[in-house]
């Protein structure tokens, strides 16, 4: 048969599939040698919905085509071509042999069945994603990349190939030339996807698998104050290490550049670029040193305008926990002793005062009940109401307290409540935050629920505390707890408000907590006129409090302003919020954006929504 391979082609193409195989594995092996000398970090619990998670996410890749419909379904496309190709890969080097995995029957069903319409759709992909690439060329994907390019035209040919030779039956040696053809680009497609960002196509799987449950999830810092020297520096040492996911991220990125494209600074034009600081910058590093020993080398600027808000992680199709402001801060704060004088300020009023204000006395908890064990609730104030930061967000505390009040629940401040330590442990002085954890975590030995409006303080007492101690209680953000006294009939409102109403989902609260139904329950049940932002529940965009921000001093860019933004341009009535940094962000954002003689849109938060329109 004209047809059949030769002894020394044999020899050639074993020779061919070992090098491609060598340096397939070398690079993985080189990279995955990177991963190991990070933090141990990879967890096996939760083990059926880290598989369901996989399936949902990589092979249905139901965030790539849910983010961005035509270019994801595209990605799909050849994502699910190659799994298709995956036999007729095999049957294909077989044939070299002079062998096959098919019968000539069965190889022409296949043909017909299988490869030739996924042929068809591959191509369509390919080629819609190389116009997208090097001629629209959207600003988050960067700069033009050659591999990017010489991927476009190998899997074009793959396609091509397949087509005539399964097609067209060609014989002798034009066979022998299209089917050469076919193996050499699939074997130096193998010996690129080390090279690239394709290498994501192998690690994305695991990189899903692996990615924890909860956002943030930063690794607990634990601080003995009471170990010797040497444990304490070897601490402080271990602080430029990556964990093994962080690393394992590095590999898995897959350069879609959507982290920058939802990042509030990205957006509000600061420093901040979380796919270059956060991720390439530090894959960079990690190669040319061959070490997760990296963590220093994150641009100190950019780490410092993060918000935290967790967008970036949130969106990666690829598993990645892209935030990494925690680490740099942390080392900027106990390593370098190198902290921006306004955090300074923070961490002294905490130190001296127990809050963020270095405010004396009990401030509006002096007009409450304080806490008994008898008590169902412990009402937890934050430094924010506290203190009475902003003083047009008492209202809604009033409001919030109308509301307890009818709901016939009994409750009480703390007397000594101190800062939960959100801000210290956003900024990175994990000494302080511990020292604010122990403080609070004995004044809550009684306690066994608790319910506050500020979602830092919950994710705080709840998430933040539980990675440190067993914590004795449960904690409920003020609207999951107005969304259960509507359902159980604790309270009753009228649907009566008629203005065009809108919500903004607070980062804490939506992302951190995976609260998105409560406020929407309440809201709905009294304003018929309610509308969704354009980005809203776990796509929501940061007010620019957060990570601190909230102290920060005016640099470059505008992230407080994105938000407020879109809030005008939504040509809303009225906004409603469920986080005083949010309420008093957008509520001064709004003003200095509003054109002149355009009615101000009204700031409330839910409770004052609530309040307005309960039942006597």
């Amino acid at each position: 048969m004209m047809n059949n391979f030769s002894v020394i082609e044999q020899i050639v193409l074993s020779i061919l599939i070992i090098l491609a195989f060598s340096s397939f594995g070398y690079e993985v092996l080189k990279r995955l040698k990177i991963v190991a000398k990070g933090t141990p970090s990879f967890t096996f619990d939760n083990i059926p919905q880290r598989l369901i998670r996989l399936i949902k996410e990589y092979l249905f890749q139901s965030k790539v085509i849910g983010q961005r419909f035509w270019p994801g379904l595209m990605h799909a496309f050849v994502f699910w071509g190659f799994l298709a190709f995956g036999l007729i890969t095999v049957d294909h080097f077989a044939l070299g042999f002079n062998s096959g995995l098919f019968s000539d029957e069965l190889r022409h069903m296949v043909a017909v069945c299988i490869g030739f319409p996924w042929s068809v759709l591959v191509l369509i992909g390919i080629l819609s994603l190389a116009y997208r690439r090097f001629i629209i060329r959207p600003k988050p994907l960067g700069t033009l990349s050659v591999k990017s390019g010489i991927v476009a035209i190998f899997i074009s040919l793959l396609m091509i190939t397949y087509i005539y030779g399964e097609g067209f039956h060609p014989q002798g040696l034009v066979f022998k030339i299209n089917w050469w053809l076919h193996a050499l680009l699939i074997l130096g497609f193998l010996t690129l996807i080390p090279r690239s960002k394709h290498l994501h196509l192998v690690l994305a799987p695991f990189n899903i698998f692996f990615k924890p449950f909860t956002i943030p999830a930063h690794e607990p810092v634990v601080i003995d104050m009471e170990a010797e020297e040497e444990a304490l520096d070897e601490m402080l040492n271990q602080m430029t290490n990556m964990t093994q996911k962080m690393a394992l991220d590095l590999f898995s990125c897959v350069e879609c550049g959507r982290c920058s494209e939802v990042c509030p600074v990205t957006r509000g034009e600061g420093v901040l670029d979380p796919k270059h600081h956060f991720i390439l910058d530090q894959k960079k590093e990690a190669l040319s040193q061959n070490s997760s020993n990296i963590l220093d080398k994150i641009q100190v600027d950019a780490g410092w305008e993060c918000t935290t808000c967790q967008a970036c992680t949130e969106v990666c199709p690829v598993g990645n926990q892209v935030e990494r402001s925690d680490e740099i801060r942390r080392l900027q704060v106990l390593v370098e002793g190198n902290v921006p004088p306004e955090y300074q300020k923070v961490f002294m009023n905490i130190q001296n005062t127990g809050n963020t204000e270095g405010a004396s006395g009990n401030g509006f908890a002096s007009t409450l009940p304080t806490f008994s064990s008898e008590k169902e609730y412990v009402l937890w104030l934050g430094c924010f109401t506290r203190h009475s930061v902003d003083p047009n967000f008492m209202s809604s505390v009033d409001n919030f307290l109308k509301v307890i009040d009818k709901s016939g629940i009994s409750f009480g401040v703390l007397e000594d409540e101190q800062c939960t330590g959100d801000p210290a442990n956003r900024l990175g002085d994990k000494l302080t935050f511990s020292m604010q954890m122990e403080h609070n975590m004995e004044q809550l030995a009684d306690a066994k629920k608790i319910i506050t409006m500020c979602p830092h303080c919950s994710v705080t007492l709840g998430q933040e505390y539980s990675k440190y101690n067993k914590i004795p209680y449960t904690v409920e953000h003020h609207t999951q707890f107005l969304s259960r006294m509507l359902n159980d009939g604790k309270i009753s409102v009228n649907s009566g408000a008629l203005e065009k109403v809108t919500y903004h989902d607070p980062c804490n609260l939506s992302r951190f907590m995976g609260e998105t139904e409560a406020p929407r329950n309440v809201i709905k049940s009294i304003a018929p006129n309610y509308f969704e932002q354009k980005e809203h529940s776990r796509k929501t965009v940061c007010c620019g409090a957060g990570g601190g921000q909230w102290w920060k001093k005016d640099t470059q860019g505008h992230t407080h302003l994105v938000r407020p933004t879109q809030v005008l341009e939504s040509k809303a009535n009225t906004v409603i919020t469920a986080c005083n940094y949010c309420y008093a962000m957008i509520n001064q954002g709004l003003p200095t954006i509003t054109p002149e003689g355009e009615t101000a849109i009204v700031v409330k938060d839910i409770a004052d929504l609530v309040a307005e329109n309960m039942d006597e």
